[in-house]
């Protein structure tokens, strides 16, 4: 085997490895983004105020998950040693435990934003609205009666 054979096989083996890496740094965008969505969308149903807090926490988010995979791309370097280990195992690794946290977020934001606090806070204030007293114990039973 001569030289330009073994640089093939070189720069073949780092063209997927680095091809594995951009995915996996895409799929950690796609959730962050994904876990922001949900989250403005159960703010939105609980008529939350919105804030550009978010933007710039999923930013500082995506940001250190990015680190976390540079950790593990510097064990896939490592990895290189051994004849065996042929792909970017840590990266994969270290994203799909990312994927694995975006999505119980997202999960947790889905089920804030099925969640009936939305009339809850209306129903606050229909009774702070009443006039009466009567009309306030009015709400309240049928919201007991509701419940039932």
């Amino acid at each position: 085997m001569n030289m330009k054979e073994l640089f093939g096989f070189v720069v073949q083996d780092i063209r997927g490895g680095v091809t594995i890496i951009f995915i996996c740094s895409v799929l950690i965008c796609v959730a962050c983004l994904m876990d922001m969505w949900t989250g403005i969308d159960a703010a939105k149903a609980n008529k939350e105020k919105i804030r550009s807090k978010p933007l710039r926490k999923t930013g500082i988010k995506i940001v250190d998950y990015f680190r976390l995979v540079i950790i593990f791309v510097l064990i896939d370097i490592l990895g290189l040693c051994f004849p065996w280990y042929s792909l970017p195992y840590g990266a994969i690794i270290g994203t799909a435990g990312v994927l694995f946290v975006e999505g119980f977020s997202v999960v947790e934001n889905l089920r804030r934003k099925r969640s009936h606090a939305a009339e809850v806070a209306d129903v606050a204030a229909k009774i702070v609205k009443c006039l009466t007293t009567e009309d306030a114990e009015k709400i309240i039973k049928m919201i007991k009666d509701g419940n039932k």
